[in-house]
């Protein structure tokens, strides 16, 4: 049974975890069915808003009869150089209306894997009552953003405005009603050109509120890309989503936790920084590709794994065609992920082959504009590149949308601010980080060096050695660093190398090589 309402699959009486194209899909098929519908027909019909070949409708067609299960081959059938049809048994007749509705129990049963969530419709506060199309085009843009993280799963703009003009009835009576876990409510005043939108997420099995906040903002910042209201709504929903996945309970054994929990956990793991989280969370990773081994995001995020515990640039080169393999893997199977073309970004960076990584970043901005951790990597690679005004602003809109970010944030913003010539703003980055490692400890020194901290460089490049007798610093930081410019290469080793004049208690030269290098004038 294909739930149209709900979006979910039920074979032989058990829910089937369906991916959400491959559920458009089969949608799209039911209502024709019958009907040969040509390939360009279903890649409009699928991915409306972005141009993808047709490898990724091969791809989605092979999962549909993945979950349709034996019968898959007469049910979707192939139309040699016309394209697919639904062929359901009497398909002149009407679908019954139990195939395309279901009870709320039922929906909560069915859900599928990711957490599920329904945007309801926000109130107008405001004194014009002729604003109620203008807010539901904010809600609708929010729950369009929402979809396109492939981590939550969102219901139906139809489904979830069904409950509209309900007066009394809670959100989360909605939600259960609805069968997901969260519901976003909130309200928008328009006072002139002036915006107030409050938004809130709560938990649809308790009532329970957890995350609220309100956006203010003229009409101008509701949709202009770099300020939109409805992107930092968006993120923050996000995060607070995950966040409140991770946080549930864990079942007692592996074997009970479904692929994405696994996937979850990992993320959080590969966010932090402490002895053991990289080689727990590239366990995850391997246990959501056991469980699910066509889970391209999970290959993506072992890839990354991978990347960092083997030290990015500085990896072996058999270790980086590893990783290649494994991020090209990831996009196999998940074609639109963006996060799968920002990790074989991240991979193709480590390549230095700089113009690819920023293409694979490019398509994942244009896939998902949504996501402030892109965002951060776009800056971080036009840093890479030498183009430092450019990367500022990146980082900047990363920043904005995502207020409470990953500690990774200020390792690449001091990047940036160093290759500024903003020496003491590259040290008070590098400060929110705890000790993560020798580069870590070796740029901080470098920082040191150039603001002329004659004892706090000194001290760093002991630390440096104490912890790793004999290491030849400057190698690693040719080595680990991904700059396109030899004289951005260059402006770092010099940091090094008068830090490391300093504590041999070597100053010969000293002013001249602590003086800012002309290359990299200040920000303002």
């Amino acid at each position: 049974m294909l739930d149209l309402a709900r979006g979910t699959l039920v074979r032989s009486g058990t829910p089937v975890a369906i991916r959400p194209k491959t559920f458009l899909l089969l949608s799209h098929l039911a209502r024709h069915r019958g009907t040969v519908l040509s390939k360009d027909a279903l890649l409009d019909a699928v991915w409306p808003d972005v141009t993808v070949t047709e490898d990724s409708l091969t791809q989605c067609v092979r999962d549909a009869r993945r979950v349709l299960g034996n019968e898959a081959q007469q049910l979707l059938r192939t139309v040699p150089r016309r394209g697919y049809v639904l062929a359901l048994p009497d398909a002149s007749a009407p679908l019954p209306a139990a195939s395309l509705q279901a009870t709320a129990q039922d929906a909560a049963l069915h859900r599928p894997p990711e957490p599920t969530v329904a945007v309801l419709p926000f109130k107008n506060t405001g004194d014009n009552s002729n604003d109620g199309l203008f807010i539901d085009g904010i809600v609708e843009e929010i729950t369009n953003g929402l979809a396109r993280f492939k981590t939550v799963a969102v219901i139906a703009r139809n489904s979830a405005f069904a409950y509209r003009g309900e007066p009394g009835t809670a959100g989360a009576t909605i939600g259960k009603a609805l069968g997901v876990e969260f519901v976003v409510e909130g309200s928008v005043r328009r006072l002139g050109p002036r915006l107030s939108i409050a938004a809130s997420l709560s938990d649809a099995r308790d009532g329970l509120r957890l995350w609220g906040e309100t956006f203010s903002g003229d009409g101008s910042d509701l949709f202009a890309p770099s300020e939109t209201i409805a992107y930092r709504i968006i993120s923050r929903l996000v995060a607070n989503i995950e966040g409140a996945v991770l946080h549930r309970p864990a079942a007692s054994a592996p074997e009970s936790i479904d692929a994405f929990e696994h996937l979850t956990r990992g993320i959080a793991l590969l966010r932090s920084y402490g002895d053991g989280v990289n080689e727990r969370a590239r366990a995850h990773f391997l246990r959501a590709i056991a469980l699910d081994e066509r889970y391209g995001l999970a290959h993506a995020y072992l890839a990354l794994t991978d990347l960092i515990i083997t030290g990015y640039g500085g990896a072996p080169r058999e270790a980086l065609a590893a990783c290649r393999d494994r991020a090209q893997t990831a996009l196999t199977l998940a074609p639109e992920e963006a996060r799968c073309h920002r990790i074989m970004g991240m991979v193709l960076l480590c390549y230095r082959e700089h113009a690819a990584a920023e293409q694979h970043l490019r398509r994942s901005l244009d896939l998902n504009p949504y996501d402030a951790d892109t965002l951060m990597q776009m800056g971080y690679l036009l840093t890479m590149r030498g183009r430092g005004e450019e990367a500022l602003e990146w980082m900047d809109r990363a920043v904005r949308l995502n207020p409470i970010h990953p500690q990774w944030y200020h390792y690449d913003r001091s990047i940036l601010f160093y290759a500024a010539g903003e020496y003491r703003r590259a040290a008070e980055e590098l400060a929110c980080i705890p000790g993560c490692g020798v580069l870590h400890d070796v740029r901080l020194a470098a920082c040191y060096a150039m603001l002329g901290m004659r004892t706090k460089a000194a001290a760093q490049i002991r630390q440096v050695f104490e912890a790793s007798p004999g290491l030849p610093i400057e190698d690693v930081v040719k080595t680990q660093l991904e700059f396109e410019r030899d004289e951005d290469v260059e402006h770092l080793v010099r940091g090094v190398q008068l830090a490391l004049d300093w504590f041999h208690g070597d100053d010969v030269s000293a002013s001249e090589r602590s003086a800012p290098c002309s290359s990299f004038p200040k920000k303002r």
